[in-house]
């Protein structure tokens, strides 16, 4: 409502400007007139003035005095409004004054304002790249990781491959193997021979006889007695004979232990049958008559003088 009811003195300068245009401009035409007047009278003969020509020039000297007092008084208008000490200009001049400190203070709190957008923009692009440069090198490192987990998968796929096939091939060797265990005897009918036995035991990968060729206990194998005259025989590895390795003591000592009233009763362990085999040969090279007992794994063997022996073969 103010500026409406109070025009800046802005206005009122391009106001008085064009008024004062205006009669300026009037009073030159007004000039130019009087003088283009005078020329003509001058140039020419001596004419007599009509009325209407005396009238009209002191029309025109009238119009030019009041276009010049007006012009005067715009003047006049014109320094008092641009005089700040004029009472009517100076609450117009404060106003003016207090709205141009307004408007610099908005300005720079504006440029304040683009400035801090600014700085906050550069740092969130800044931080918005450094983040971009972490994610960045996140992924290259999680890549680097994927790279060694495939090749950590590639090469546990490859062993596990190789195992298999590794356990293919055990699991054949091992059927062979149970196949080679597999031997398949024909026994011949038992004898019934009123000879006394002579035992051994074959155990831990050697023969244990249990006496000497001269009835005596054989240093290979502890007899633990009973008070009812029995004994338990527990042959100590280590100490026994190998068929391979002692052949000649064995091609010696087995005759002597028969004699010509005894037989050979064998006692097998499930951890002997390849002795056992090499055993055999040397008996049948021998031509000597034996009876045969396979025991399990833990069986104990206890020997009385009336106890069961196996029959010959």
């Amino acid at each position: 409502m103010r500026k409406f009811q109070q025009p800046s003195s802005e206005n009122m300068d391009l106001l008085l400007d064009t008024l004062c245009d205006l009669l300026g401009t009037l009073v030159l035409i007004a000039c130019l007139l009087v003088v283009t007047m005078q020329e003509d009278g001058t140039s020419q003969d001596v004419k007599p003035e009509s009325t209407s020509d005396i009238e009209a020039g002191i029309l025109a000297e009238k119009k030019i005095e009041q276009a010049r007092a007006e012009l005067d008084g715009l003047q006049k208008l014109r320094a008092q409004l641009q005089s700040e000490d004029d009472p009517s200009t100076r609450p117009l001049i404060t106003e003016l004054q207090a709205l141009k400190k307004t408007a610099e203070e908005k300005r720079q709190e504006r440029a304040k304002q683009d400035e801090f957008a600014a700085a906050k923009a550069e740092q969130i692009i800044r931080d918005a790249g450094k983040e971009m440069a972490r994610l960045r090198e996140q992924e290259q490192a999680l890549e680097k990781k994927l790279g060694v987990m495939n090749k950590d998968t590639e090469a546990a796929r490859q062993n596990h491959a190789a195992i298999k096939k590794k356990l293919a091939d055990l699991q054949l060797e091992l059927e062979s193997v149970d196949k080679l265990k597999i031997e398949k005897l024909r026994f011949p009918r038992e004898r019934q021979i009123d000879k006394p036995p002579a035992p051994i035991i074959v155990r831990h990968g050697q023969v244990f006889p249990l006496f000497d060729a001269s009835g005596n206990p054989a240093p290979g194998i502890q007899h633990v007695g009973s008070p009812d005259k029995s004994f338990t025989a527990m042959p100590q590895p280590g100490q026994g004979l190998m068929p391979l390795r002692d052949a000649n003591r064995l091609r010696e000592f087995l005759p002597a232990l028969v004699g010509k009233n005894r037989y050979l009763t064998i006692y097998v362990y499930p951890d002997s049958y390849a002795t056992f085999r090499e055993l055999k040969k040397l008996i049948f090279e021998l031509g000597l008559d034996y009876g045969l007992d396979l025991c399990t794994e833990h069986r104990v063997l206890i020997f009385t003088a009336t106890g069961a022996k196996p029959a010959p073969l």
